[in-house]
């Protein structure tokens, strides 16, 4: 029985990987298609042209991705390998010169040999190779490509890659070198033991070089303006820049951070598991005092969990023309649809989903929003896409009660524990460092966690602040007290930065408040026992 679990397993985590493999060959196909266009363009000078669109379309049958699939299919086939659809642009390379039509134009020409040397009167080693040829310099020796890697004879537990490097610096595998895009080849060896613990190479990767390297698809055809103008706004909240947040860098929520992962990493990793009754969770609710983590949360899945991520706001979807509201949620979920698997985060809900009222104090255009919010939400809980929901509230109690039923998982982020707040403390002034020009000397974090009993954890990052700015304060005066002899205080190098002490940490404790009371606290956990769903 042992046996045929892990047979499954490694049966799921091949699927896995060769799914993961499939897209990062669609998103690669995507890029070359992109090159090759505007190669094509630039070659023949067209800038503009004279074909309408009104008037002539491509022809039902024919899909420009498919025609380029079908010719890697058939050069593989024929020649035995990929084809190297692209390649790495050298420093000063022209690429209108190189271009088949301006190679004809120029015929047999004979042109100076392109000068091959630096500033200091060293031969450029990496220049263009047919620069070197020209210049009459022998090129340097390639390393051999092997197909495969073994692992490292040092560390018999480490996986190989399977994307050796050359000494170009390219990568094997589905269109090779270009920077930045990289190609995926899988080995599968036999008689192997499944490999199940922490994620491939492949995965971290794809998770590190999401933002660099991912395509967004274009918006689709709505059919009329004001839709597209619409999908244009949301389009606008989609992250383009890595928050660079992990979940390493979050201190405690274990539990949170686990719920996360159950709604939006697993089911992409193992989709066998999430069916039926145990389809993924569509919406998630983190409650609790400002400052606490919802957040960094927030970000952390922006991150690592190598999904579209939607940033909404209040005003993204608050517009004043009537209807425009209600349209603008409809376009939003469509959007994250479109750009599945996609996450939707709503920092502050209560302010677009408070309670609904019939006594005519609340403007029917609001009604009309929350509505069809809570219709697109039924419409992702009947659905397969993986399309997911997080929100954020300081305030639950005044969320409507439709909105909490459509929240399957209602987690308090609740106040960092005592490991949790020692933690931030060693995060933000490490001891015995001088990183970002900040000295720490000896401190008692024990002490210090113990100290700010109900703080969050943004008032422990001000009290870190606060104590680094103490050191930085005398400094401070002594430079206004030499501000008469500016020169002799600049030449004086006896003044030096004190380090971050432990009397300075406990004044900013002393001085620093937190901004969370506990009655709020009490509040907020009454709460959860009333309608919490962890």
């Amino acid at each position: 029985m042992m046996q045929s679990s892990e047979v499954n397993l490694a049966r799921m985590k091949v699927a896995s990987e060769a799914r993961l493999a499939e897209e990062a060959r669609v998103q690669q196909r995507q890029k070359n298609a992109m090159v090759l266009i505007l190669s094509h363009l630039e070659s023949h000078g067209l800038a503009e042209s004279n074909v309408s669109l009104r008037k002539i379309r491509a022809a039902d049958n024919m899909d420009l991705m498919t025609i380029l699939q079908e010719f890697e299919s058939y050069y593989s086939i024929k020649f035995g390998k990929a084809p190297k659809l692209t390649r790495k642009a050298y420093t000063g390379d022209d690429n209108t010169s190189s271009t088949p039509s301006n190679r004809r134009s120029r015929g047999n020409v004979p042109s100076e040999p392109p000068s091959v040397k630096q500033a200091d009167g060293r031969i450029d080693t990496h220049a263009n190779p047919a620069t070197l040829k020209m210049a009459g310099i022998p090129r340097p020796p390639r390393r051999s490509i092997t197909k495969s890697v073994d692992p490292d004879p040092q560390n018999p537990g480490k996986k190989p890659t399977g994307r050796p490097a050359s000494s170009s610096g390219k990568e094997s595998g589905t269109g090779l070198g270009e920077e930045g895009i990289v190609g995926v080849n899988m080995c599968l060896k036999q008689n192997s033991a499944p490999n199940l613990g922490p994620s491939s190479s492949l995965e971290r990767d794809s998770a590190e070089t999401l933002y660099d390297t991912r395509l967004l698809k274009p918006l689709p055809d709505y059919g009329n303006i004001e839709f597209r103008e619409l999908a244009a706004i949301i389009s606008r909240d989609i992250f383009v820049t890595n928050p660079n947040v992990r979940w390493s860098d979050i201190a405690g929520l274990a539990r949170s951070k686990r719920l996360v992962k159950e709604a939006v990493v697993y089911p992409l990793k193992f989709p066998d598991f999430f069916k039926g009754i145990l389809m993924p969770w569509k919406g998630l609710l983190l409650y609790g005092p400002p400052g606490t983590g919802k957040t960094m949360i927030a970000k952390a899945v922006a991150t690592e969990c190598n999904t579209t991520f939607f940033n909404i706001s209040a005003s993204s979807i608050a517009q004043i023309g009537a209807g425009d509201s209600e349209k603008l949620v409809r376009v939003l979920f469509e959007l994250a649809r479109y750009h599945a698997p996609s996450t939707i985060f709503l920092d502050e809900l209560e302010s677009i989903m408070s309670h609904r009222t019939s006594d005519g104090a609340e403007h029917e255009a609001s009604r009309r929003m929350k509505t069809e919010l809570l219709i697109q939400m039924d419409g992702l809980s009947k659905t397969s896409d993986h399309v997911f929901l997080l929100a954020a509230s300081n305030l639950p109690w005044d969320l409507d009660m439709a909105m909490l039923r459509r929240l399957e998982k209602r987690i308090l982020i609740d106040l960092p524990d005592t490991p949790a707040r020692k933690a931030i403390f060693e995060a933000h002034l490490p001891q015995n460092s001088d990183i970002d020009n900040l000295p720490v000397g000896e401190l008692d974090y024990e002490k210090l966690a113990l100290m700010t009993e109900g703080y969050s954890g943004s008032d422990i990052k001000l009290v870190c602040k606060e104590a680094a700015m103490r050191p930085i304060r005398k400094f401070f005066d002594i430079f206004d007290a030499h501000t008469e002899s500016l020169d002799s205080f600049t030449l004086n190098a006896s003044v030096q930065r004190e380090p971050v002490r432990q009397a300075d940490v406990e004044a900013a404790v002393t001085s620093t408040r937190p901004s969370a009371n506990q009655a709020l606290g009490e509040r907020y956990r009454q709460w959860g026992d009333e309608f919490g769903s962890s």
